[in-house]
């Protein structure tokens, strides 16, 4: 029990520290620069100091929570990230969101947290060779540049999905990588920082990191979060499955998995449609003269 209750500190922590910086990051005109510029100005704001703050704190609060739960208890509590931020965006924009965005959130993380309950990947191993990581890498790396290609050369709703896509595959390829390191710390600390892998961690943790403010600077946070939170888990369990040497243990459970997908891929789309729709609409009545 204890450890569900910090999980949902942890969870609302994360979720308000989000809604800070992402609305510090969409003050920052799209034109000024690329993302290191974005860091630059985002560095001389205090509230979006003060978020990373916090955000650190969730960070904090997330590991004491998966001290003292279990995994599969701690982690689905930790998706409702995204409903306590849309829940203070929307009171600190003073507006109402649309009841599709609630439902279709809820469908997203209630997706989410059923396939991390009955789709736990079993069977695998905390780390692999170099040659199976090798192998992930020119399948991941591709991937996530074309996407932060993609990302760079759109505008609006696109532009934040696809740099929030990125976020989320590079925050769980760290997550992945960073049980391999923890296992090795025992070799010393020097040896360690001689292999790849602290270094492979760093880089995800870095490119997440301003990937996921590009993603706030460029829409709303119901547009630029869920990918975040959704995809995290989701790549993770992907490498325990085909790095790892893992299996998805379903145990008669393939219905109720490929039902947890669905919500999922589901509430994402909906999402990213009404709020696609919604911004799309704000920028018409602010081209439109004679409205404020």
């Amino acid at each position: 029990m204890l450890g569900i209750l910090i999980a949902l500190v942890s969870a609302a922590l994360s979720g308000w520290a989000s809604v800070a910086q992402q609305r510090v990051a969409s003050a920052v005109p799209v034109e000024d620069g690329g993302t290191l510029h974005l860091l630059g100005r985002l560095l001389m704001r205090p509230l979006w100091l003060f978020a990373f703050g916090v955000n650190m704190a969730g960070f904090a609060t997330h590991t004491w929570a998966l001290d003292r739960g279990g995994l599969l208890t701690v982690e689905p509590v930790i998706s409702t990230t995204l409903l306590f931020a849309l829940a203070f965006g929307a009171w600190w924009a003073h507006e109402r969101l649309p009841t599709t965005v609630w439902v279709a959130s809820a469908f997203l993380v209630g997706g989410l947290a059923l396939f991390l309950v009955a789709g736990d990947a079993s069977g695998a191993g905390d780390d692999a060779s170099d040659l199976r990581w090798m192998m992930a890498g020119i399948v991941v790396v591709p991937i996530v540049v074309l996407l932060a290609l993609f990302a760079y050369r759109r505008t609006g709703p696109a532009r934040a999905v696809a740099f929030g896509i990125v976020a989320g595959i590079l925050f769980g390829v760290q997550s992945s990588l960073l049980k391999a390191v923890t296992l090795d710390w025992g070799a010393g600390l020097i040896d360690e920082l001689g292999s790849w892998k602290p270094w492979a961690v760093i880089i995800a943790g870095i490119g997440g990191f301003l990937m996921q403010q590009a993603a706030f600077q460029s829409g709303s946070i119901a547009l630029s979060l869920p990918p975040a939170v959704v995809l995290p888990p989701l790549t993770a369990a992907a490498v325990a499955i085909f790095v790892l040497g893992g299996s998805i243990n379903m145990s008669g459970l393939h219905g109720v998995v490929v039902a947890a997908v669905l919500a999922i891929v589901g509430g994402q789309v909906a999402i990213a449609k009404v709020e696609a729709a919604r911004e799309q609409a704000k920028a018409a009545t602010s081209a439109t003269p004679g409205t404020s």
